[in-house]
């Protein structure tokens, strides 16, 4: 007796694994939770000025740039003391480096849990 499935598309959506679905957006915002302590902070303008999309994390701070490369585009006036321990550029790498076994575990409990 053959077995009726439902299409592919409409079991990812079901689990939420379809582009910019559930998953993809708790995937993005525990990547976000995990990267604010490698981020640079003096008053935290930085860490909170930030736009969250499903697939993206954007921080749109005039100065975002030059924090997160460490040096201004022109090549002049490198970053030479980010004032909070642990930080500095390439926030994002310091944290996959650090925390990505993390938030694979924290996805795919989420995925276990239904999307709840």
């Amino acid at each position: 007796m053959p077995v009726k499935m439902q299409p592919t598309s409409v079991i990812k959506a079901r689990l939420g694994l379809e582009p910019n679905g559930k998953v993809q957006k708790f995937f993005t915002n525990t990547c976000y939770k995990h990267m604010d302590k490698y981020v640079p902070m003096d008053n935290g303008d930085l860490r909170t000025n930030v736009d969250i999309q499903p697939n993206s994390i954007t921080y749109e701070s005039p100065y975002a740039r030059y924090q997160y490369y460490g040096v201004r585009e022109d090549g002049t006036h490198e970053v030479k003391n980010y004032t909070t321990p642990g930080t500095g550029p390439y926030w994002d790498k310091r944290m996959v480096s650090a925390e990505m076994q993390d938030v694979v575990k924290e996805v795919q409990n989420y995925v276990n849990r239904g999307g709840k």
